[in-house]
């Protein structure tokens, strides 16, 4: 239905759609961005690409960051310009020929923040250049901001529910974001994460290996099986405008300044379709105890929970602030009291990443799921 075409083109983010049902619906999407689909010629045709780059423009001067020089403005227009390879355009070709809805929707929250424009700026233009993969959704209840992300082709939802002083409360967000949009897959992630299009390639694996659709220990006729898709961060200190300009950058980025964080921080949560959210306790994102929680929550369920590490690229945009930035609100706790309240115990331990039942690797080329032998310290009761 649709495919990247982006070789000899200045401008990488459009996006050809030409059958199915699958054609209003991405027009729709990309209609905020001004951009006129062209479901018989081959290429954009090159006004498309002056209007998109405008627009682009007009984003960037929207956020209130100081002003840049074009030397500055190039990288950002072209997030997506040297992101797919031929060999990624040929996969998406084979695997979504026959597909009508995006593989992910994935969601975020963030309020406006001076010393954040810029992290925020690149997260913006990095999980549009997913499209069509990845439906990028904000939510928020500031105009503004929403005005600036839904210039940039993203959805905005209003935050409905939330708690400890405005922070939005985390199964709502995917409830809501299940209710608005059809998808593959559903994620949450902090707003400072950049992705690769290693995140579209482990899902597209983990959506094709059979095996991973149920777990083993359980009824095989549970045929819609309960998965969490985790995996551990990269930290790169205050990455550049040109460092989050493409995926290629990203990738050098982290490999030569990068540090891979801690076992038990977690920054992305990704989750079926039929992942049971009504039954999560209203935690709230960006405070301490919750992504460990919702870990040890899914393995005691039986849930499948795959760490990701290994095959997902997510660079975490750390600023002055640190790595630990949530620890310094005044409703750090508000999570750890909510969860003491409710049970008797809480064995965050057993809510790391190394404690995922599965892993996802890559041998020769290729993304595999694999079964862990998980240490004794592992074992959940």
């Amino acid at each position: 239905m649709y495919s990247n075409i982006f070789d000899d083109i200045s401008i990488r983010i459009l996006f050809k759609t030409v059958q199915g049902n699958g054609t209003a619906f991405w027009k729709n999407t990309l209609n905020a961005m001004n951009i006129t689909l062209d479901s018989q010629s081959e290429f954009p045709n090159p006004q498309n690409i002056s209007n998109f780059q405008f627009q682009l423009t007009k984003i960037i001067s929207l956020t209130n960051l100081p002003p840049m020089s074009n030397s500055t403005l190039v990288p950002a227009v072209q997030i997506i310009q040297q992101n797919v390879s031929s060999p990624w355009k040929q996969r998406i070709r084979e695997l979504t020929k026959n597909q009508t809805k995006p593989l992910v929707t994935l969601f975020t929250s963030w309020t406006d923040d001076e010393d954040k424009h810029l992290v925020h700026n690149l997260t913006t233009l990095n999980w549009l250049s997913l499209r069509p993969f990845v439906m990028p959704i904000i939510f928020t209840n500031e105009t503004a901001l929403a005005h600036v992300c839904e210039s940039a082709g993203w959805v905005i939802l209003p935050l409905r529910v939330t708690a400890a002083d405005g922070v939005p409360v985390l199964k709502y967000m995917y409830i809501d974001a299940m209710r608005r949009f059809e998808s593959n897959f559903y994620a949450f992630a902090n707003s400072d994460i950049l992705f690769t299009d290693t995140l579209v390639d482990t899902l597209i694996e983990i959506l094709q290996n059979k095996s991973t659709s149920h777990n083993s220990t359980q009824d095989n006729s549970t045929s819609d099986h309960h998965a969490l898709i985790i995996g551990r961060r990269t930290n790169v200190f205050n990455i550049t405008m040109e460092e989050g300009s493409s995926w290629s950058e990203v990738t050098t980025a982290a490999k030569k300044r990068g540090e891979l964080f801690l076992v038990d921080a977690e920054d992305y949560f990704i989750t079926s379709p039929s992942y049971p959210w009504n039954d999560i306790p209203e935690i709230v994102i960006g405070r301490r105890a919750y992504d460990n929680w919702l870990v040890l929550n899914a393995r005691k369920q039986k849930h499948q929970v795959i760490d990701a590490t290994d095959t997902i690229l997510a660079v975490h945009q750390t600023t002055n602030h640190g790595n630990f930035e949530g620890m310094a609100k005044r409703t750090r706790d508000y999570n750890h009291n909510l969860l003491v309240s409710l049970y008797k115990s809480l064995q965050y331990g057993l809510g790391v990443t190394v404690c995922a039942e599965y892993q996802t690797t890559i041998n020769a080329g290729n993304i595999l799921i694999t079964s862990r032998n998980l240490p004794k310290y592992c074992e959940v009761e």
